[in-house]
């Protein structure tokens, strides 16, 4: 399983009667759909989404795609609470797309 953004120029999507070796890195609406729901604010729409994604993949991919979600939740809050800074390399480096998003000006930017 890829995240969103690393998949954007794969327009393949996984054959629900495949195996899991078969569609791994392939892109899914299916997953895309399930990570929006359960990282949002509408819980009908993450039960939806939750259910569509055993429908079409089994609950093994919905653990599999759960885990992944929360371990990125997880990431996200540690570096916060710890305080982490962006090392002056990727300062410079993510300066552009910082500005464009406007980031900086979240009350939780640190740089």
């Amino acid at each position: 399983m890829m995240l969103r953004a690393s998949t954007a120029s794969q327009l393949q999507h996984p054959d629900p009667d495949s195996t899991s070796d078969d569609v791994v890195g392939r892109r899914s609406p299916n997953l895309e759909d399930f990570v929006g729901a359960v990282v949002g604010t509408d819980a009908a729409a993450a039960e939806a989404a939750r259910a569509d994604l055993v429908d079409q993949f089994g609950t093994e991919w919905l653990v599999d795609a759960s885990a992944v979600i929360a371990n990125f939740e997880m990431m996200t809050r540690l570096a916060d609470a710890t305080g982490a800074c962006l090392r002056p390399e990727q300062l410079v480096a993510s300066a552009s797309m910082r500005d464009e998003l406007g980031l900086d000006a979240f009350p939780s930017a640190r740089t």
